[in-house]
């Protein structure tokens, strides 16, 4: 009986770590009114009590929105009207009304300056994500500014020389949409499912499904890309000539589908807490491995030996 226990809640733990990357996603379509903006940092929608707002080709958002990026110490300074962001020992400095920003000892010209709005002071993001070596992208459809940066913890696992360990890292990389707006995705519910494809030997890209809903993600530099996203028919298993390791009829999907043409390993989580795992031949054909010890649904992700025989 203990030993089932633990394995209930070492899989729900493992539900939670991938369930929560779709969150910041999810949550921008909700928020606000459909003209407000939401911020996107590290995969979380930010709380903001000030709307961010578009003035002069730049976006402004309040400094407590922003003040999460890892790594990284952003200050106020209200007697000097001074923005101060401390990127591991390097400052860049804005001043309230001015559009001339020093970052990291260089004179650079914004389009924009930051200014006080109800009792906030507004930041152009550009400024932020700059010092803070921070990624940023602008999605139009869903109004949404995405900013990314991994902690220098979370970018060393992924250079790991285990696969696992990468690919655990992989699945939280701070992710930015760019398939434009999101398809629907199911309603949470007591019998969600979620699961993680790798291609064959690969870290640094992935699929992650949630039911009906799969999204490719890839890796460049300090963020994954969402590219690609589908909706398929859980009905149907099929053999999808380029990309043998989404199982399923694709009924519909946004951005470019992307051409693997191996297989490759899935870990499958639902609630309240079954666990599967397997590989998935370039045939398409799914074989479902032994039951995983509670040590290995904590993990999430692991090694899978058969993995390699898959050609």
């Amino acid at each position: 009986m203990k030993r089932l226990t633990k394995t209930i809640l070492t899989s729900s733990l493992a539900v939670a770590l991938l369930a929560g990357s779709y969150a910041g996603m999810n949550k921008a379509h909700a928020a606000g009114s459909k003209d407000d903006i939401s911020i996107i940092v590290n995969n979380e929608t930010a709380n903001v009590d000030v709307t961010p707002y578009i003035r002069d080709g730049a976006t402004l958002v309040p400094l407590n929105a922003i003040k999460t990026i890892p790594d990284v110490q952003i200050s106020w300074n209200n007697n000097s009207k001074i923005v101060t962001v401390n990127n591991s020992g390097q400052k860049s400095t804005l001043k309230a009304g001015s559009t001339t920003a020093t970052i990291i000892g260089h004179q650079v010209k914004l389009t924009s300056a930051a200014e006080m709005k109800n009792g906030r002071i507004m930041v152009p993001i550009r400024f932020i994500t700059s010092a803070a070596d921070a990624y940023a992208y602008w999605n139009a459809e869903q109004r949404a500014v995405y900013v990314a940066k991994p902690s220098t913890t979370l970018a060393k696992q992924l250079q790991s020389s285990d696969t696992a360990t990468a690919r655990n890292a992989a699945i939280r990389f701070p992710a930015v949409d760019k398939t434009g707006t999101l398809l629907e995705t199911p309603e949470t519910g007591d019998n969600m499912l979620y699961t993680t494809y790798f291609p064959k030997n690969k870290v640094d890209e992935f699929f992650k499904q949630h039911m009906d809903i799969v999204n490719y993600y890839r890796i460049i530099n300090n963020h994954a890309e969402l590219l690609w996203s589908a909706k398929v028919d859980l009905k149907q298993q099929v053999k999808n000539t380029n990309l043998p390791i989404i199982p399923y009829k694709i009924i519909e999907s946004k951005g470019k589908m992307p051409s693997i043409p191996t297989g490759g390993v899935y870990f499958a989580f639902s609630l309240p807490g079954a666990f599967h795992y397997g590989i998935i031949d370039k045939n398409g054909k799914m074989t479902e491995l032994p039951t995983a010890t509670p040590e290995q649904s904590q993990q999430g992700i692991f090694n899978i030996p058969e993995e390699e025989q898959l050609k």
